[in-house]
């Protein structure tokens, strides 16, 4: 059995699963999910902007995925992230959810 680290650069269907997974384990758990905007992603700062009240969206990911669309409408332009805390294990994550396509 590979560790996360081993497989946390892996990408296609398997990657997606597993974020899918965790998300839906976050919400079932009551994390709190953050959604954040930004127009620019910066290596050393990145002023991330938040959408909406961070909530636990009731355990239901069809709210989650709602509201990401709903930014995303809004922001296309704009790189779009979830920022998950778990308060029962004091720790924060976040993911990239959305990248602005290239202008040519």
């Amino acid at each position: 059995m590979k560790s996360p680290a081993q497989t946390a650069f892996t990408t296609g269907d398997d990657y997606r699963d597993r974020v899918l997974w965790q998300i839906g384990h976050c919400l079932r758990k009551g994390c709190v999910i953050c959604i954040q905007h930004a127009e620019q992603m910066s290596p050393r700062y990145t002023k991330w902007r938040v959408w909406g009240t961070p909530r636990c969206y009731g355990g239901d990911p069809q709210r989650l995925y709602n509201e990401i669309d709903r930014c995303r409408e809004e922001h296309g332009d704009h790189h779009i992230r979830l920022e998950i805390e778990d308060f029962s294990f004091h720790s924060r994550f976040s993911f990239v959810v959305h990248q602005p396509q290239p202008a040519f």
